[in-house]
Order: structure tokens, then sequence, then C-alpha cells
């Protein structure tokens, strides 16, 4: 992987709020019904990427025996 998934998550924010200004400007119905669209995937990839963000953070700790903030001792 080129990538780390914090810098998949930080672009998928930035195509995010990109694609929310677009569809905000934007008059014609059929554009606003394609942005809709564009949103919803980049949505839904940007809570994939979240989940196993937090997957691996918490693999992460329990290999190095840390606890999280929410986690009891």
């Amino acid at each position: 992987m080129e990538r780390t998934l914090a810098e998949h998550i930080g672009s998928l924010e930035q195509k995010l709020n990109a694609l929310s200004s677009l569809f905000m400007q934007e008059n014609r119905a059929h554009r606003r019904n394609q942005l809709e669209s564009e949103l919803r995937a980049v949505e839904s990839a940007l809570a994939h990427y979240r989940l196993a963000f937090d997957l691996e953070t918490s693999i992460s700790r329990r290999s190095l025996g840390t606890k999280g903030l929410n986690e009891t001792p």
C-alpha cells in the first residue's frame, strides 16, 4: 500500500468537502443527482476507511500492550 489509511481518509474528506460545496452551488437537478450519488459513494468509502483505521489502531494498541481512552485497565 503506497498511502496510509490516514492519508486515504484525508483525501476522501477533501473530496467530500469539494463535492458538498459543488452540490450546494448546483441548480440543475440532473447534476445535483449525479453529485448526490458521488457524495454517497465517498461517504461510504470514508466510513469503511475510518472503520479500518479504528481496527488498525485497536490492534496496534493490543500488540503494544497499551489501553485506549475508552478501555478499562
